[in-house]
Protein backbone atom coordinates (compact mmCIF):
# COMPACT_ATOMS: atom_id res chain seq x y z
CA UNK A 1 0.00 0.00 0.00
CA UNK A 2 1.04 3.80 -0.43
CA UNK A 3 -0.69 7.24 -0.29
CA UNK A 4 0.40 10.03 -1.67
CA UNK A 5 -1.63 13.34 -2.64
CA UNK A 6 -4.72 11.51 -3.14
CA UNK A 7 -7.52 10.88 -0.41
CA UNK A 8 -8.02 7.42 0.12
CA UNK A 9 -5.18 4.90 0.08
CA UNK A 10 -4.11 2.87 -3.07
CA UNK A 11 -2.93 -0.81 -3.11
CA UNK A 12 -1.49 -2.54 -5.88
CA UNK A 13 -4.15 -5.12 -7.42
CA UNK A 14 -4.10 -7.56 -10.19
CA UNK A 15 -7.91 -7.92 -11.62
CA UNK A 16 -9.50 -7.84 -14.85
CA UNK A 17 -11.36 -5.43 -16.03
CA UNK A 18 -14.03 -5.10 -19.03
CA UNK A 19 -14.41 -1.28 -20.00
CA UNK A 20 -17.14 -0.25 -22.48
CA UNK A 21 -17.12 3.21 -24.57
CA UNK A 22 -20.57 3.44 -25.99
CA UNK A 23 -22.59 0.11 -26.69
CA UNK A 24 -20.53 -1.30 -29.45
CA UNK A 25 -16.59 -0.78 -28.26
CA UNK A 26 -15.43 -3.23 -25.32
CA UNK A 27 -11.71 -3.92 -23.79
CA UNK A 28 -10.61 -5.49 -21.88
CA UNK A 29 -7.69 -4.61 -19.20
CA UNK A 30 -5.78 -5.54 -16.10
CA UNK A 31 -5.67 -3.21 -13.07
CA UNK A 32 -2.35 -2.28 -11.86
CA UNK A 33 -3.66 -0.67 -8.36
CA UNK A 34 -6.85 0.65 -6.74
CA UNK A 35 -8.35 2.89 -4.75
CA UNK A 36 -12.14 3.37 -3.37
CA UNK A 37 -12.53 6.70 -5.98
CA UNK A 38 -9.66 5.39 -8.67
CA UNK A 39 -7.48 2.74 -10.51
CA UNK A 40 -4.66 2.67 -13.12
CA UNK A 41 -5.63 0.48 -15.83
CA UNK A 42 -3.49 -1.68 -18.20
CA UNK A 43 -4.62 -1.56 -21.57
CA UNK A 44 -2.95 -1.44 -24.99
CA UNK A 45 -5.48 -0.13 -27.79
CA UNK A 46 -5.56 1.61 -31.16
CA UNK A 47 -9.08 3.77 -30.01
CA UNK A 48 -8.34 6.86 -29.23
CA UNK A 49 -9.35 7.76 -25.26
CA UNK A 50 -8.55 10.88 -23.82
CA UNK A 51 -9.47 12.46 -20.64
CA UNK A 52 -12.44 13.19 -19.48
CA UNK A 53 -14.16 10.39 -21.73
CA UNK A 54 -16.63 8.42 -19.99
CA UNK A 55 -16.96 4.65 -19.95
CA UNK A 56 -18.66 1.98 -18.07
CA UNK A 57 -16.84 -0.87 -16.23
CA UNK A 58 -17.18 -4.32 -15.35
CA UNK A 59 -14.43 -5.40 -12.69
CA UNK A 60 -14.32 -8.95 -12.46
CA UNK A 61 -14.36 -9.75 -8.66
CA UNK A 62 -11.53 -13.17 -8.67
CA UNK A 63 -12.01 -16.41 -6.23
CA UNK A 64 -11.37 -14.48 -3.30
CA UNK A 65 -14.23 -12.81 -3.58
CA UNK A 66 -16.96 -13.90 -4.64
CA UNK A 67 -19.64 -11.25 -3.97
CA UNK A 68 -19.85 -10.78 -7.90
CA UNK A 69 -18.92 -8.07 -10.36
CA UNK A 70 -18.83 -4.42 -9.36
CA UNK A 71 -20.17 -1.99 -12.23
CA UNK A 72 -20.25 1.25 -12.51
CA UNK A 73 -18.89 4.37 -15.06
CA UNK A 74 -15.53 5.91 -14.68
CA UNK A 75 -14.21 8.95 -16.61
CA UNK A 76 -10.22 9.33 -17.78
CA UNK A 77 -8.14 11.00 -15.85
CA UNK A 78 -5.20 10.18 -17.68
CA UNK A 79 -3.82 8.05 -20.42
CA UNK A 80 -0.17 6.74 -20.84
CA UNK A 81 0.13 5.86 -24.00
CA UNK A 82 1.32 2.21 -24.46
CA UNK A 83 0.77 1.24 -20.99
CA UNK A 84 -3.17 2.46 -19.85
CA UNK A 85 -5.18 4.77 -18.25
CA UNK A 86 -6.14 6.46 -14.97
CA UNK A 87 -9.70 6.20 -14.20
CA UNK A 88 -11.42 8.04 -11.38
CA UNK A 89 -14.98 6.57 -10.51
CA UNK A 90 -18.32 8.70 -11.51
CA UNK A 91 -21.11 5.88 -10.66
CA UNK A 92 -21.14 3.57 -7.67
CA UNK A 93 -23.88 2.48 -6.11
CA UNK A 94 -23.80 1.15 -2.46
CA UNK A 95 -22.99 -2.27 -3.30
CA UNK A 96 -20.38 -1.63 -5.64
CA UNK A 97 -18.89 1.01 -3.06
CA UNK A 98 -18.54 -1.66 -0.48
CA UNK A 99 -17.16 -4.40 -2.62
CA UNK A 100 -14.04 -1.78 -3.43
CA UNK A 101 -13.77 -1.50 0.24
CA UNK A 102 -13.23 -5.09 0.81
CA UNK A 103 -10.72 -5.16 -1.75
CA UNK A 104 -8.94 -2.18 -1.13
CA UNK A 105 -9.18 -3.52 3.01
CA UNK A 106 -8.05 -6.34 2.14
CA UNK A 107 -4.55 -5.85 0.29
CA UNK A 108 -3.79 -3.43 2.83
Amino acid sequence: MYQNQRESNRVAVNMPIQLSFGTQIVLQGQLKDLSLKSAFVLVKSSICMAPNDELSFALEISKEHPKGTVYGTAVISRVNVGEGIAIYFSKLNDAATARLGQIVGSHE
